[in-house]
């Protein structure tokens, strides 16, 4: 996985936030591979999308498969405190009247496969059980990552910027 000349990004974690960071990268003309643990499509609890992501999902070119798509479509929210008391519903069309104002609640293993394999199709370089087991530094400068393969072999892939979008396990922050 080692080339004589870094990358321009490095992504680690091929979620939501490591897939749409790669993507709109790439669409810029970057050179961006992304490294993600687990094979996909992966487990993961289900998402209640909020309305502003409408704009992210055109940019990234998934609107369309989402407005085809079987999620089940949401229109409001309505939230309940730690006594159980339920608010009012709060109608996204009321503060805009705009189709933004419809989004959906997804299937999270669908949802970021779909957002992995739109990576892909923009020219993002995606390794799927493939981890990051450090990010290599020059003084504080990130200068790429130590990836271990599923055959247990480990690779140094040089990068002029690397992106943790690991989530909950933040590689990065745990490091420093």
């Amino acid at each position: 996985m080692q080339r004589d000349q870094a990358l321009d990004v490095v992504v680690i974690g091929g979620g939501p936030a490591g897939s749409t960071t790669a993507t709109l990268l790439a669409q810029k003309g970057f050179q961006v591979r992304l490294f993600e643990r687990e094979p996909f499509p992966r487990f993961h609890i289900g998402e209640s999308l909020m309305p502003e992501t409408y704009w992210t999902f055109e940019r990234l070119g998934v609107l369309d498969q989402l407005k085809g798509s079987a999620y089940p479509k949401k229109y409001s929210v309505q939230f309940v405190n730690d006594t159980g008391k339920e608010s009012q519903p709060f109608y996204f069309f009321e503060v805009n009247p705009h189709e933004s104002s419809q989004t959906w609640q997804v299937l999270r293993s669908d949802f970021d496969h779909m957002l992995l394999e739109n990576a892909c199709r923009h020219g993002v370089d995606v390794h799927t059980g493939v981890r990051v087991v450090d990010v290599l530094f020059d003084g504080p400068k990130a200068t790429g990552v130590r990836v271990l393969d599923t055959d247990g072999g480990t690779d140094q892939v040089a990068a002029k910027v690397v992106v943790d979008a690991s989530g909950q396990s933040t590689l990065l922050a745990n490091r420093l």
